[in-house]
């Protein structure tokens, strides 16, 4: 059965900007002609920053050429998500939220040869399209149609598959996995093995890939360095796992929280330290007065941004993972601070990561026991209690929670 729908697609004039300042689609082009193909899917969407998120029963398109739909089974709760939620971090809406999900694939859109009904898969929030310049480049994390894609909320195409009384509703980050359903392209669905728990498979396609290619890809870290973390959530508990696996000879975890400082020895912190007057003295104290060959800041606050630099030793490595709003700024004397140092200063978006790589590396380090995931996931709740997953997101306590469908 032929159940493509055909978007239409505005140009030149027709295109507007988000919030970040990307381009894209204005409304009447986000919707397809067709709809007596569409389903209908429980989802969780935000329709005001700070309100109750509302389950709603969207009008959800099937999959066009290119792309997949996925039954969730299981999404993490990231702070992104609550960032959203708060308008910390601005977003289209109305927005079904969630980007870091895994699941079962129900159907398959023409063209799709690489996965079938019944694959369980992870869900990339970026997609990579394997042929713009950052692609070719061996900088996929920067694809250009997948970070527009992300910024806007919508399809690369930038269309969306959600609809609610006839209007488009966004996808968070270009997925929105809290929903019984979501379709992705089908380069951001990446196959599991079939026995794999998909509670800490849905961690892979955000938080893990992102803390541990922070510091494997984006610091580099070598055997015998010494490094640290602040922030010790979801994101940061894979930064310290990275440089274990790395060789890394001292890794120093700072967080305001015990609990959280409690995970950090478990994941690998030879040190932990929280933040406070005293903390660039601490660092240097345990580093023979040098600092840290390489610090991994993943909270995003301006104090936790100019302390990474700080910590760093000269010649060494800040590398800044936190997703802060644009008042988060990275100010340094330019002779004093960087020439005099030769510190450099490093973004890592989504682990500098090559996706589908990444995901089988980091599959292979957990079934040979090198890599924590069941360990991540320290809270569980039932779709749709969303609300509750949120704030005990915002409570700074466990890992990681997921949701469950």
């Amino acid at each position: 059965m032929d159940r493509r729908s055909n978007a239409r697609t505005g140009t030149g004039s027709d295109r507007c900007r988000s919030l970040t300042g990307r381009q894209y689609l204005p409304i009447v082009s986000l919707l397809s002609a067709e709809t007596s193909s569409l389903m209908k899917t429980q989802a969780a969407v935000l329709t005001r920053p700070g309100e109750p998120i509302r389950m709603i029963d969207l009008d959800l398109e099937p999959p066009r050429a290119g792309e997949v739909l996925v039954a969730i089974g299981a999404s993490g709760v990231c702070h992104s998500d609550l960032s959203v939620f708060t308008g910390r971090l601005p977003n289209p809406l109305p927005v079904v939220l969630g980007h870091e999900g895994a699941g079962t694939v129900v159907e398959v859109g023409e063209d799709v040869t690489e996965l079938a009904a019944g694959d369980r898969v992870v869900l990339s929030w970026l997609t990579q399209c394997g042929r713009c310049f950052y692609c070719q480049h061996e900088q996929p994390s920067l694809c250009d149609s997948g970070t527009a894609a992300m910024a806007r909320g919508t399809m690369p195409d930038g269309t969306t598959r959600y609809r609610w009384n006839g209007e488009p509703v966004y996808h968070m980050a270009g997925l929105g996995t809290f929903s019984r359903h979501c379709v992705v392209p089908a380069r951001a669905a990446v196959k599991l093995p079939p026995e794999m728990d998909l509670a800490p498979a849905s961690l892979i396609g955000c938080g893990v890939l992102t803390g541990f290619g922070a510091a494997v890809n984006t610091a580099r870290v070598a055997v015998g360095e010494s490094i640290a973390v602040i922030g010790c959530g979801g994101v940061g508990l894979n930064a310290i796992q990275g440089a274990r696996i790395s060789g890394a000879s001292q890794i120093i975890a700072i967080d305001p929280s015990e609990e959280r400082l409690a995970f950090a020895r478990e994941f690998g912190a030879t040190l932990t330290l929280q933040p406070g007057a005293e903390l660039i003295r601490q660092i240097r104290k345990a580093t023979e007065g040098r600092g840290v060959d390489a610090a991994i800041e993943v909270v995003g606050h301006q104090d936790t941004v100019r302390d990474a630099i700080r910590m760093t030793r000269r010649g060494g490595r800040a590398v800044l993972v936190g997703a802060g709003p644009d008042d988060v700024v990275v100010n340094v004397p330019s002779f004093t601070g960087i020439v005099m140092t030769e510190k450099t200063i490093r973004g890592s978006l989504y682990g500098s990561a090559h996706v589908h790589r990444e995901v089988q590396r980091l599959i292979g380090l957990y079934e040979q026991k090198l890599l924590k995931l069941d360990e991540l996931v320290t809270h569980t709740f039932e779709f749709p209690a969303v609300n509750d997953a949120l704030d005990y997101c915002a409570s700074g306590r466990g890992a990681r929670a997921v949701l469950r469908f």
